[in-house]
């Protein structure tokens, strides 16, 4: 039960990060969950769903924002890279998934936080495409298919509602396509469902909220800055401990 409760406020606290900046809950989320106990397989599931089902209320409202085109791109990308991730999470040993996920957290803060260029570049087709499958990638063995995304759609240098909508529509797309490839893999199971599912979700569905309404008050420059931090710190802890 202690776990459960402990799995629930990660899951919480990190979906109060992923409201208020469109992305990132899977990044704290992951490492937290994983230096906890919770094994890999499971982390990527809950994450997966929570992701998919706190953005369908955030691609709603912003629907007018939404490139569909590049939606589909990305989202349509990321299927091969989510199959040959599935692959490898059937063949790979956990001890070593761990501590791989630190390094692909800390990586991702890192460059979160490299200085991004003042001029606008609308990203290639083929860059859209390439990104989503490494997100693609990342999403069925680790859970961490937004960094790929994010990065590309930091370097188009979109408005801030753009983006997020942007996000949330490709989160859909990709975690649907994730979920389904690890189901058609058999790596997801009856016991990843009940008890724990629902109160994950309920957690991810509250921190979401919160996150939102923290988001109107909080400067975008400082908000970012402290969730680079936590990225790093929590990818160096999993990378450590794993």
């Amino acid at each position: 039960m202690t776990m459960l409760l402990v799995g629930a406020l990660c899951i919480g606290i990190a979906s109060v990060i992923g409201g208020a900046t469109g992305f990132g809950t899977a990044l704290i989320a992951t490492p937290v969950m994983l230096m906890i106990g919770f094994a890999v397989p499971e982390v990527v599931f809950v994450n997966l769903v929570a992701g998919l089902i706190t953005r369908i209320g955030a691609a709603y409202h912003l629907r007018e924002h939404i490139s569909w085109g590049r939606v589909a791109l990305l989202g349509g990308g990321s299927l091969p890279g989510a199959w040959l991730g599935a692959v490898t999470l059937g063949l790979v040993p956990e001890q070593y998934l761990k501590p791989a996920a630190g390094v692909v957290v800390m990586l991702c803060g890192v460059a979160m936080a490299l200085p991004r260029a003042e001029t606008t570049r609308t990203p290639s087709t083929a860059a859209h495409v390439l990104t989503g499958s490494v997100g693609g990638y990342l999403g069925t063995t680790t859970s961490l298919n937004g960094p790929p995304p994010v990065l590309l759609l930091m370097r188009a240098r979109l408005p801030p509602l753009a983006f997020i909508a942007d996000l949330a529509g490709y989160f859909i797309v990709a975690n649907v396509m994730a979920l389904g490839v690890l189901w058609f893999h058999d790596e997801i199971t009856e016991s990843m469902f009940w008890p724990r599912l629902p109160i994950f979700v309920t957690a991810a569905v509250i921190g979401n909220v919160a996150g939102l309404a923290i988001a109107r008050r909080l400067p975008p420059g400082v908000f970012r800055s402290a969730v680079i931090v936590l990225v790093i710190a929590a990818g160096a802890a999993t990378f450590l401990l794993g």
